[in-house]
């Protein structure tokens, strides 16, 4: 977004056929916009950032080893296979033997349910992070926007002040100007020069925090922000949107499925108590060597739940649901928190980013238009017409950083409210 502040220094000054100065050139040279290099919107940033970044990769493989860990849990026990051989005197038994632990409990069919519940949340806890990723993103671009503007307003404050420079030069060395005159410019150059070489410093280490969120290997030199800091406009009620947050903000979401697979993980330790049951079947061999008969051999096994009936495993299960439960409605109140605080802001910074520019911006041109024409006619000194030029940039600065926050606010809405990034 362009701050919309015109010039200070009108055309009557530059009617005079005089060159431009070769310092300016150098320092808007150098601090041009790379816009020839990576134009990028923060939808096109974004998408580059889920397409290559090694950071949502590595949440993607969390997922997947929540999966096989599920999968795992859900297995049935492995059957054993047994050989024995015994000798009595001139006989001798050989066994063959199998055995299988049976799921007569139902606690593999708990614990794959519970194993489910664990992948639900994490898939929520990669969505979490990935939002929060995605927003820190944002924020990263939103910086960038703003350094750019920066630099526009800075370096078109700049031009303004050199062709006043040129101009009373001019005038100087025709016997009509005046000496202090132009040595008063020449210093709100020099001041406005390190604030524009400042602002380009700036913008190189917002781009250099903005390629971080991009593919490996990324130019960040020559990044260029497209689009605007955002304008007035209204935001829905802050209540309506605490109910939104609630029903998809992913790390509640992740909260309440840890607390489902706990509750789970209980009632797969109460199942401890009831008796387990295994069955072995094989082959015997007996006899002599010269003579050996075969047969069969079936057996079936209950385990006696005698010394752990699965206590201390429900106990911890149901610690662990109750500490999950309590961390549950602390986000819940953190949520409701975070989502007024950041409508509050949000809505604030635009209202207030509106008014300052009626207020200040719009007057501010006028001002110096009024301390130009005054200047012309002998009735201003050159000091006022330098504090009306300082005023309008300063206004033009002081709408961007305005903007900027609300822009900022927007975002930590967006991620309050558990949204999709959406530009």
């Amino acid at each position: 977004m362009r701050s919309g502040v015109r010039g200070t220094i009108p055309a009557a000054f530059g009617r005079r056929r005089v060159s431009r100065s070769l310092l300016l050139a150098g320092i808007l040279g150098a601090t041009a916009p790379a816009a020839s290099g990576q134009p990028l919107t923060e939808e096109e940033a974004l998408d580059r950032m889920r397409a290559g970044h090694p950071h949502l990769l590595a949440l993607r493989l969390s997922v997947r080893e929540a999966e096989a860990e599920a999968r795992e849990r859900g297995l049935l026990a492995n059957p054993t296979v047994g050989y024995t051989r015994e000798d009595v005197g001139l006989a001798s038994d050989d066994f063959l033997l199998f055995s299988q632990e049976l799921p007569v409990r139902g606690r593999v069919g708990l614990l794959r349910e519970s194993a489910g519940h664990s992948v639900a949340g994490a898939e929520a806890r990669a969505d979490a992070s990935r939002l929060a990723f995605e927003s820190r993103l944002r924020l990263a671009f939103t910086d960038l926007l703003l350094a750019q503007e920066r630099v526009a307003v800075l370096e078109s404050g700049l031009r303004e002040l050199a062709r006043l420079v040129e101009v009373l030069r001019a005038r100087e060395r025709e016997g009509e100007g005046s000496r202090f005159d132009r040595l008063r410019t020449e210093r709100e150059v020099a001041d406005v020069e390190t604030d524009l070489e400042a602002a380009v410093i700036e913008r190189l280490t917002a781009q250099a925090r903005l390629a971080a969120y991009l593919e490996p290997g990324t130019d960040a030199d020559g990044l260029f922000a497209v689009g605007g800091l955002p304008g007035a406009a209204l935001l829905p009620d802050p209540d309506a949107l605490v109910a939104l947050a609630l029903a998809r903000r992913a790390d509640y979401r992740a909260l309440a499925s840890r607390e489902t697979r706990w509750a789970t993980e209980r009632r797969a330790a109460e199942r401890l108590r009831l008796p387990s049951a295994a069955v072995t079947g094989g082959l015997k061999r007996s006899g002599t060597a010269r003579r050996r008969e075969s047969g069969y051999v079936v057996a079936a096994t209950v385990g006696v739940p005698f010394f752990n009936r699965g206590q201390a495993q429900a106990a911890r299960a149901e610690a662990a649901r109750a500490r999950t439960d309590a961390e549950r409605q602390a986000l819940r109140a953190r949520i409701q928190s975070e989502v007024r605080a950041a409508h509050g802001a949000a809505s604030r910074y635009r209202a207030l980013a509106d008014r300052y520019r009626v207020a200040s911006v719009e007057p501010a041109a006028e001002l110096a238009a009024i301390a130009t024409a005054a200047y012309e006619e002998g009735e201003y000194g050159i000091l006022e017409l330098l504090d009306a030029h300082r005023v309008v940039v300063g206004a033009g600065l002081r709408l961007l950083e305005l903007s900027a926050a609300a822009r900022r606010a927007a975002i930590d809405l967006d991620l309050a409210t558990g949204g999709e990034a959406a530009p």
